[in-house]
């Protein structure tokens, strides 16, 4: 299974009064991953300026609380499903070194025509890189 992992700083801000990260602070979280996931996609095959991709569903089932910490917490991704406009991943914060797992939560991602703001087929380049990052129970439709 190919997954990209993205290491993060817990802030003091994202903290609670009961001193654990905030449960809407980790959609912010699944954000940041996602946005450096996206980054190592930038090639010239993937990259079209007229279409962009939305969250049309997210989410989040809470495991285990994530106090402040030294320490980054990781947050492992993946495509789990990948469909004629959008796709789905899969995300995991979890401890780096161990299988600790604080959150598992999942992003329906469309691919959205800018001019239009309608879902649009994704082309033959993305739905391939999609498909090499499905996990081995990821679902091709």
């Amino acid at each position: 299974m190919a997954r990209r992992r993205f290491l993060l700083q817990v802030r003091t801000t994202d903290l609670d009064w009961l001193q654990h990260v905030n449960n809407a602070v980790y959609a912010d979280y699944l954000q940041e991953a996602r946005v450096d996931l996206f980054a190592t996609w930038r090639g010239a095959e993937l990259s079209h300026p007229e279409l962009s991709m939305v969250v049309a569903n997210l989410e989040i089932n809470y495991l285990r609380s994530v106090h402040f910490r030294p320490e980054p917490i990781a947050i492992d991704t993946w495509t789990e499903k990948v469909g004629r406009t959008s796709y789905t991943l899969t995300h995991e914060i979890r401890e780096p070194e161990s299988e600790v797992v604080y959150v598992v939560a999942r992003s329906v991602m469309v691919l959205v025509d800018r001019a239009t703001e309608r879902p649009t087929p994704m082309g033959d380049e993305l739905r391939a890189h999609l498909v090499a990052w499905l996990d081995d129970a990821g679902v091709l439709s």
